[in-house]
């Protein structure tokens, strides 16, 4: 018997998402602080350094409310409200039984197998429980 799974959206547990959360808004706050002191504290001859500055500081922040919205929106898709999981694990038990059978005869139809390999194999397959 096999078992197909599909796990989504990542290994996070809530308590982790809501820590990401307010560790990107204590960097946001803080890059808006300190950005704000460089920008006063640069002499306004320096206009080319000044535009640098800002623009790394856009970045900064345009990066830290993308992080926000990505831990909202993994918050927002969890299954219910008492989950303390993110992890979304979805199996599916299959038996397998028949696709490996016709695996195995086109197999021995495309000459990879012998008919006593064939034989074989097909046996210790039909002992497995279904």
């Amino acid at each position: 018997m096999t078992h197909k799974g599909q796990v989504t959206p990542g290994g996070l547990t809530v308590l982790q998402a809501k820590i990401g959360i307010v560790v990107v808004a204590l960097f946001l706050l803080f890059g808006l602080g300190f950005g704000f002191v460089v920008l006063q504290e640069t002499p306004d001859s320096e206009i080319g350094l000044k535009l640098l500055i800002g623009l790394f500081f856009l970045i900064w922040v345009v990066a830290c409310l993308a992080i926000i919205v990505f831990y909202v929106r993994m918050l927002s898709k969890r299954a219910s409200p008492t989950d303390s999981s993110l992890i979304d694990i979805h199996l599916e038990k299959t038996s397998g039984f028949d696709e490996r059978l016709r695996a195995l005869e086109a197999l021995k139809n495309d000459g990879l197998l012998s008919e006593m390999e064939y034989r074989a194999k097909r046996e210790q397959i039909m002992k497995q429980p279904w």
